[in-house]
């Protein structure tokens, strides 16, 4: 599949004719065979380039006319490992470690990528030096203690002001001053001696330094990474009802300053909705779904929708949705069966090649177990339907449901189905109980029962 991309990425694009090039190497080397090069534009990420990585290292040529902005390294899809950086009019020369990209990231050739750096480099500490000042305070028990705690942070405070206005005037001009500007977080001038008007304050000020609007910004994962920071990391509590309501207010929050900017809105509460939805939070997902809904119509993706919505159909705890057969011409369904203990419901194909690997190893492991049944869908199109039909043959113990229009098929939508093989673990009252990512999984799972 990859061979397959890479291909296709050389047919719709040219590397001949670069105005600029981006060099890099991997520390230490790693066996990847290829640096993907996409420019982003919000949440959508548009190839631009390509190069082999030999020997550790790759060069890219930037074809003539691709506009400055946020750029992303990838090399390897499957684990989404990638780096980004800054792309204007410069050459750009780094290194990383592949296990850890963003973190390790050095250019010894880019001015806008040096000077953020640096900047990161910088206030780093000096910010972290605050927060460990500021929850000091916290727990100071007397007066001098406080005093003293006061005077190391307000000189904390005084030279992270410093750092942060001689790198805005270092990269006035430049691109990466959107990002310098944008990263400077609100500290009180002096230490909040109760931590409840601490956190007040940070999420009062949060969007404070950060124009949501702000182009620059938008072409880049910074926006959507600061929403879901104050979404997700400064409203949590032990009490799921408080922290449910914490969610809800938050959210609000970032819908009210985000506005009209329809866009933006749907990339972040699509970001949400997946969320939620993994984490099976029935509420929040409904809650979110509301502003979704609220989108001009043009914006809202209804397949996205129903895919959320059949995602939380099959929520733990919940009742599986029904399948319907029929078995020598009578009509047949899930609910109907009864007799065993855990009923396993088993999407599947005849043309996915990890599938006819894992279910043999499924039938096998549950072969004269007659405390489980198996409801194996085949998802399959017309064409591969003779060949489901010699496949099953060799599943005779399992309940073996034809799923016409593959993706289409109504009981791969019930279930939000979009991957195979995708497995589903019922209790006797066909309640959902476990999704075992794979087979392997599913054994686990039944060795523990």
């Amino acid at each position: 599949m990859f061979k397959r991309l890479v291909v296709l990425f050389i047919l719709i694009g040219s590397v001949a004719n670069g105005q600029h090039t981006v060099k890099g190497e991997l520390q230490p080397a790693e066996n990847y065979p290829w640096m993907l090069l996409y420019q982003l534009k919000g949440a959508k990420q548009n190839y631009v380039a390509y190069d082999s990585i030999k020997n550790s290292t790759f060069s890219i040529a930037i074809p003539k006319g691709k506009t400055p902005g946020i750029y992303r390294l990838v090399y390897d899809l499957k684990n989404r490992l990638f780096v980004d950086f800054i792309y204007a009019d410069e050459d750009v020369a780094l290194t990383f470690d592949p296990k850890k990209p963003n973190e390790s990231v050095q250019f010894s050739v880019s001015e806008q990528n040096k000077i953020y750096r640096n900047y990161i480099k910088e206030t780093q500490p000096v910010q972290q030096r605050l927060d460990s000042l500021q929850v000091l305070c916290f727990k100071a028990s007397d007066t001098k203690e406080q005093e003293n705690i006061a005077n190391a942070y307000q000189k904390s405070h005084k030279t992270l002001t410093l750092l942060q206005q001689q790198f805005e005037a270092q990269s006035n001009g430049k691109i990466t001053n959107h990002f310098i500007k944008a990263s400077a977080r609100y500290n009180a001038e002096n230490p909040v001696k109760i931590s409840a008007d601490y956190l007040s304050s940070v999420k009062d000020h949060f969007f404070d330094n950060i124009d949501l609007n702000n182009e620059v910004l938008l072409n880049s994962t910074f926006i959507n990474d600061k929403i879901n920071d104050f979404i997700f990391y400064l409203n949590t509590s032990d009490d799921k009802k408080v922290h449910t309501k914490l969610y809800k207010e938050a959210i609000a929050t970032v819908m009210a300053k985000i506005s009209t900017n329809y866009n933006l809105a749907k990339d972040i509460e699509e970001g949400l909705l997946y969320t939620f939805a993994q984490q099976e939070n029935i509420s929040m997902v409904n809650t979110v779904l509301n502003y979704y809904l609220q989108l001009p119509t043009e914006l809202q993706d209804r397949a996205f929708i129903s895919d959320i919505k059949g995602q939380l159909k099959t929520a733990i705890g919940t009742i599986a949705p029904n399948i319907l057969w029929t078995e020598n011409n009578n009509p047949q369904s899930l609910h109907m069966l009864d007799g065993a203990s855990y009923y396993v419901v088993a999407f599947w194909s005849s043309t996915c090649g990890h599938c006819l690997i894992e279910m043999p190893v499924l039938y096998d492991f549950l072969k004269g177990n007659t405390k489980v049944k198996v409801i194996a869908v085949g998802l399959e199109e017309e064409a591969s339907k003779a060949g489901w039909e010699t496949q099953i043959t060799s599943y005779p113990n399992f309940i073996n449901v034809y799923g016409e229009n593959k993706w289409e098929n109504k009981f791969a939508h019930g279930y939000g189905v979009n991957a195979t093989p995708t497995f589903f673990v019922l209790d006797a009252q066909k309640k959902v109980i476990a999704k075992p990512d794979d087979v392997a999984e599913l054994k686990l799972f039944f060795e523990e029962q």
